[in-house]
C-alpha cells in the first residue's frame, strides 16, 4: 500500500530535463492502478497509464513510501507487460 510519494528535487529535473515528462506523471501513475513488478531488493518497477500515455516507474518501497528513483516514456516491451497484466 502506497500511502506516501516522494521525488528528489535532483530526480525531478531528471525526469523533466532528460525524458521529457512532468515528475507530476509518475505521482498520477503511482496513485492510480499501475503494474507493479518487484525487481530486485527493495527496487520495484510500475506501468501505468496517463493522459501523457503510457510511463513507467522505477522507484523503491519501505514501510508505504515510495522514493521515485526515475520515471520515462515505457518502451514497446514495458507496454505489452502491461497490457498483458491488466488484461486492456
Amino acid at each position: 500500500m502506497i500511502r506516501r510519494i516522494l521525488i528528489s528535487p535532483e530526480i525531478m529535473e531528471k525526469i523533466r530535463s532528460k525524458h521529457i515528462l512532468k515528475p507530476s506523471v509518475a505521482k498520477e501513475i503511482l496513485s492510480e492502478t499501475p503494474y507493479i513488478e518487484k525487481v530486485g531488493g527493495n527496487q520495484y518497477m510500475a506501468v501505468g497509464l496517463s493522459h501523457a500515455g503510457y510511463v513507467t516507474i522505477f522507484f523503491k518501497y519501505s514501510s508505504g513510501t515510495v522514493e521515485v528513483t526515475t520515471a520515462y516514456p515505457s518502451t514497446k516491451w514495458q507496454v505489452d507487460l502491461y497490457k498483458r497484466k491488466k488484461k486492456i
